[in-house]
């Protein structure tokens, strides 16, 4: 017997699915485990056997994680799709890619590598090394791709690998600090002049990385009531007070020292200021 669409639809309801998938389970509760503040940097990418793969934006990022991994595991073990996760793994990088792309497949586990049998051994030290300079060379023609910079094999082309990556990275923000050090009242598109790679979060790192640092010196001399009569004391505590202020050195004040060293570093600095401007001075 017909009948109408309107009846067919009428009657119509979605079938009953299956127990969620357990990486869609932990993609759903993610941000309720982590916080939405949290989920913004890192996102679950995948799930092999009882790990979880989670992709963050930075390293520092994955320390943290890292370092809740407890509080998300128990958070994990209440779902009953992912109670068998015991394990987080993180990679840098790709957190909008994951959060934006479809939802990958859980990846078995890897079936065990087959081990190649062991070479004969090398009659010398000569051949031994002959015999890793081809296997080295090999390795070389078989990589996808080779770093910019050093020549490396690596997976993808384009960046540097991670160690040239994190060595330039430290020369960019050793070089921001020395900057920051020589005229700290710069601010960041002053600086960028000079460090025209220098990223607002190079900028913000070597300004607290200079501070922390340069209190730890002062506090230490005012725990000895002593200035050394060097000047770098001195130097330390005007690289100081500009960076907290921003302020150029004409405009530096003794109230503003006060407010921003104490009076007690600030009556330091100031007896070692005459110390150094008359030496025959009685002490």
């Amino acid at each position: 017997m017909l009948r109408s669409l309107g009846a067919v639809l009428a009657g119509w309801s979605p079938a009953r699915s299956g127990p969620p998938h357990p990486l869609a389970a932990t993609v759903a509760a993610w941000p309720d485990l982590v916080g939405a503040r949290v989920a913004e940097h890192a996102w679950p990418l995948s799930l092999s056997g009882s790990t979880l793969l989670v992709a963050t934006g930075s390293s520092a990022w994955s320390q943290q994680l890292q370092m809740l991994s407890p509080h998300i595991l128990a958070g994990l073990a209440q779902l009953p799709e992912t109670a068998h996760v015991e394990r987080l793994a993180f990679r840098s990088g790709a957190v909008k890619r994951a959060r934006a792309g479809a939802l990958p497949l859980v990846r078995k586990p890897p079936a065990p590598r087959r081990r190649d049998p062991a070479p004969e051994e090398a009659p010398d030290e000569r051949a031994a090394l002959d015999r890793l300079r081809r296997r080295l060379a090999r390795f070389q023609r078989a990589a996808a791709a080779h770093c910019s910079v050093c020549g490396a094999p690596v997976e993808t082309a384009g960046p540097p690998c991670a160690p040239c990556a994190g060595s330039a990275e430290r020369a960019r923000r050793t070089e921001v600090q020395r900057l920051l050090f020589a005229a700290p009242w710069l601010s960041h598109e002053d600086l960028r002049a000079y460090a025209p790679a220098c990223t607002p979060d190079d900028f913000a790192q070597a300004r607290r990385e200079l501070l922390a640092r340069w209190w730890v010196m002062l506090e230490y001399a005012r725990r000895r009531r002593r200035i050394n009569p060097n000047r770098h004391e001195r130097q330390i505590a005007s690289s100081y007070v500009l960076l907290q202020s921003g302020l150029p050195p004409e405009r530096v004040t003794p109230a503003l020292l006060r407010h921003v060293l104490g009076d007690e570093l600030e009556t330091l600095l100031r007896a070692g200021r005459a110390d150094v401007d008359n030496p025959s001075a009685p002490k």
